[in-house]
């Protein structure tokens, strides 16, 4: 599970402050953050993308009718791969 901390991001600087108390041992390190609206929203588009990778991998398509259950698949990933990110 990820934690979620509220804060404040400044919009000139991106500097992201967060009120928590201090236990007296505080120490500054660099640290990599990404906004919890853009992890969430590729969360969710990894789990479409992983849907249409199950079917993929666990359907068997009638004789005659790989193709139809190909292209579908390919049209709904497209669609998916081609959705813009934040």
């Amino acid at each position: 599970m990820v934690e979620v901390y509220e804060g404040w991001q400044c919009i000139g600087c991106g500097k992201i402050d967060v009120d928590r108390p201090c236990v007296g041992i505080c120490q500054d390190v660099l640290v990599r953050v990404v906004r919890a609206e853009d992890y969430e929203g590729l969360v969710e588009r990894n789990k479409k993308l992983e849907s249409v990778l199950l079917r993929l991998t666990r359907s068997t398509p009638h004789p005659g009718a790989w193709e139809q259950a190909f292209r579908s698949l390919q049209a709904e990933a497209t669609k998916l791969l081609s959705v813009p990110e934040h």
